[in-house]
C-alpha cells in the first residue's frame, strides 16, 4: 500500500468508518469526497448548493482565529454547514462574516452525508443507521430518524417533499417524508448503493449500486424499483444533466483506466462507455449541461465530456503525480471548475472556456471537498487533516485565512 493509500485509509478510519468488512482503497476515496448529497439539483456542483446571491467577498476573509459566534440563526444570507464526523457535530459558518458558529451536536455517531430542504438540514449517521434533521432557523438538531443500515448518500425531490436515503449495507433506499420526518418502507435496490440523483420533474430517482455495477430507477409516485440498468465496473459517482435527459455514472474499473456510462432516461438504456483517465472518482456538469467534467484520481487529470455527443476531450492536468485529485465543483456561471487535490493540499481552478488549468491554490492538509457560494464569489474548501475550511476568492483565486472548525469532510451552503 503506497503513502496515498495509507493516508486515505487512515482518514476514513478516523472519520465515519466503513461497514465491518474492509473495502478497497478506491471505495474509500469515493467515500471521502462527500459528494452527492445534492446531486439531484440541476447544475449544482458535487457538494455545493446553488441558490440566491450573497454579499461580495471582501476583507471578511481571514477571520479564522476569531472566537465562535452565537446567534447564527439570526445572521442574514447564506450559511456554510460543515459536518465533522469524528465529533458528531455540524459547524455553521455565515458567509457574511466568515466566523464559525457554535457546533451543533448530533445525537448519532459516524456522520457522513448532508442534504438541505428549505430550512432543514438532514445529516446521515453511518453507525446508528439514522438521519437527523437540523433546523437552520435555530441551529438545533431534532430526533434521529431510523433508516437502513449504513446510510451514506441522500437526495431530495425538487418539490422538497421526500428525502431518499441510500443504505449501503442493507442494499435499500429509504424514503423519508420531510413534512413529518418519518421513514417509509425501504425500497430494495442493488448491492451497496452509494449515490442518488433525481429527475428535475421529480418522477424518477436513480440509485447507483457500486457492488452490483447497476443503476436502479425508482418511480417516486409509488416508491417502486424498476429493472436495474447495467453500467461499468464498480461505479463510484453519479450525475444528471440539468434537462434530465442523461444520467452519467463514473466507473473506475481496476483503477488503471476507467469509463463513464451515459444512461438515456427516456428509455433507461445505457450507452456506449466513454473512456476517461485512471481511476475516475467524481463528476460535475456545467449549469448549461453542455460539458461533464470527470476527475481521474490516479492520473491527476480531469476529462471533459461533450454531453451532446458523449465524446471525451483532451485530459486536463490538475496536479503533480500523486496529488490525488478527488473532488470538483463548478461556479454557478459555469466559467470555472475547482478541483480538490487531496495529497498535494491544493485546489486547481480550470477555465472551462479553454479547459486550461490555473495555478494550484494552497489550502489546508488533506482537502476533501469544495462548495461554492450562490453568487460564485467564494469557494469553501474542507481540509480534514488540518481541521480547517479555507475560503477562496474566485475573482483572484487567492485563499483567505483558514477557519478552524475541526475534522470536517462534508459541506453544504444554504440560500
Amino acid at each position: 500500500m503506497n503513502v496515498m493509500d495509507r493516508r486515505l485509509r487512515d482518514l476514513l478510519d478516523a472519520a465515519a468508518g466503513e461497514p465491518p468488512h474492509r473495502v478497497s482503497v478506491e471505495a474509500l476515496r469515493r467515500r471521502v469526497i462527500r459528494r452527492r448529497v445534492m446531486e439531484g439539483i440541476a447544475g449544482a456542483a458535487a457538494v455545493a448548493v446553488i441558490a440566491v446571491a450573497v454579499p461580495a467577498v471582501t476583507g471578511t476573509l481571514g477571520r479564522g482565529s476569531a472566537a465562535p459566534q452565537t446567534g447564527i440563526a439570526q445572521t442574514r444570507g447564506p450559511v456554510v454547514y460543515v459536518v465533522n464526523g469524528p465529533a458528531s457535530t455540524v459547524t455553521p459558518i455565515p458567509v457574511a462574516t466568515n466566523r464559525p458558529g457554535q457546533p451543533i451536536k448530533v445525537a448519532a455517531d459516524g456522520l457522513n452525508a448532508i442534504a438541505l430542504e428549505g430550512r432543514t438540514l438532514y445529516v446521515a449517521s453511518s453507525q446508528s443507521g439514522t438521519v437527523t434533521p437540523i433546523s437552520t432557523a435555530t441551529n438545533t438538531a431534532g430526533q434521529p430518524i431510523p433508516v437502513g443500515a449504513f446510510p451514506n448518500a441522500m437526495a431530495i425531490t425538487p418539490d422538497g417533499k421526500t428525502l431518499y436515503v441510500a443504505d449501503l449495507t442493507s442494499g435499500t433506499v429509504t424514503p423519508v417524508s420531510t413534512a413529518t420526518n418519518t421513514a417509509g418502507r425501504p425500497i430494495k435496490v442493488g448491492n451497496r448503493p452509494r449515490g442518488i440523483v433525481i429527475m428535475p420533474d421529480g418522477k424518477t430517482a436513480y440509485v447507483m449500486n457500486q457492488g452490483s455495477s447497476t443503476v436502479t430507477p425508482i418511480a417516486t409516485a409509488t416508491n417502486t424499483a424498476g429493472k436495474p440498468i447495467e453500467v461499468g465496473d464498480g461505479p463510484l459517482a453519479i450525475a444528471i444533466t440539468p434537462d434530465g435527459r442523461t444520467v452519467y455514472t463514473v466507473n473506475p474499473g481496476t483503477g488503471h483506466g476507467g469509463n463513464v456510462t451515459p444512461i438515456d432516461t427516456a428509455t433507461n438504456t445505457p450507452g456506449r462507455p466513454i473512456p476517461v483517465g485512471a481511476f475516475p472518482i467524481a463528476i460535475a456538469i456545467t449549469p448549461d449541461g453542455n460539458t461533464a467534467y470527470v476527475v481521474n484520481s490516479n492520473s491527476d487529470t480531469v476529462t471533459p465530456i461533450a454531453t451532446a455527443t458523449n465524446t471525451p476531450g483532451k485530459p486536463i492536468k490538475v496536479g503533480d503525480a500523486g496529488a490525488a485529485a478527488i473532488g470538483i465543483a463548478i461556479t454557478p456561471d459555469g466559467n470555472t471548475a475547482y478541483v480538490v487535490n487531496s495529497d498535494s493540499d491544493t485546489v486547481t481552478p480550470i477555465a472551462t472556456a479553454t479547459n486550461t488549468p490555473g495555478k494550484p491554490i494552497k489550502v489546508g492538509a488533506q482537502p476533501l471537498a469544495v462548495a461554492i457560494t450562490p453568487d460564485g464569489k467564494t469557494a469553501y474548501v474542507v481540509s480534514f487533516g488540518s481541521g480547517t475550511v479555507t475560503p477562496i476568492a474566485t475573482a483572484t483565486n487567492t485563499a483567505g485565512e483558514p477557519l478552524h472548525i475541526g475534522r470536517g469532510f462534508t459541506i453544504v451552503i444554504t440560500p
